[in-house]
């Protein structure tokens, strides 16, 4: 959760973080959607909110969560799994997330899904939680032998529990990204003063397709 972002906003500061920028970067032009968008975490970029349902009640804790630290809920505009999409292939400019792959079960379940519906040549954006930063920070990493086993066992029908399944440094990601031929084409590790977080771009390509799907 990014609640120096959030901060800032409700502050009106105007200076943009390194994140804001890593962001715009990717994600500032085009059509694109943003899956499991929130009101605190919020980057200003054109894209439709994707999420599970539409969390306008007090006995949703991401309707509390959003109330609590900015006073309003970002509107969902595709009611949706994550990892099963709506939407056709080659659909959209750009997939971004922020503090969501970890609650998937089977991240690369989702991001199979993220690269059918990008167009060759977009990309998907990722900012996830430094766990070294977080409420897992004592918990270890999750090993690639982990993740081959979930990839193999997932059943994309089953509902799975929403908990950080995954858990990662900016190292472990990009272990994980080459384990799985994810092109990473840029990434950046922010310092605890900024964020919690690191985030990562991989560029959507024929070979990725042709790999994945």
């Amino acid at each position: 959760m990014l609640i120096i972002s959030a901060i800032k906003r409700k502050l009106g500061i105007k200076e943009k973080l390194i994140i804001e920028n890593f962001v715009e970067k990717y994600c500032g032009s085009g059509k694109g959607i943003e899956i499991g968008g929130a009101a605190h975490n919020s980057f200003d970029i054109k894209a439709k909110n994707v999420d599970i349902c539409d969390h306008n009640s007090m006995d949703d804790k991401y309707y509390r969560m959003q109330m609590e630290t900015c006073g309003k809920v970002k509107k969902v505009d595709i009611i949706a799994r994550g990892d099963k999409l709506p939407l056709k292939d080659n659909s959209v400019d750009f997939v971004f997330s922020s503090h969501v792959i970890e609650h998937f079960y089977n991240p690369m379940s989702a991001i199979r899904e993220w690269t059918r519906v990008v167009k060759k040549g977009g990309h998907i954006v990722m900012i996830v939680p430094n766990k070294k930063y977080t409420f897992d920070k004592d918990k270890e990493c999750t090993k690639i032998e982990e993740f081959r086993q979930r990839d193999k066992d997932f059943d994309i029908n089953k509902n799975y529990p929403d908990v950080h399944h995954s858990i990662w440094t900016l190292q472990t990601f990009l272990e994980f990204a080459k384990e799985f031929n994810l092109p990473v084409v840029d990434y950046v590790d922010y310092p605890r003063k900024l964020e919690n977080s690191f985030a990562v771009a991989i560029r959507v390509s024929s070979k990725l397709k042709e790999n994945l799907l």
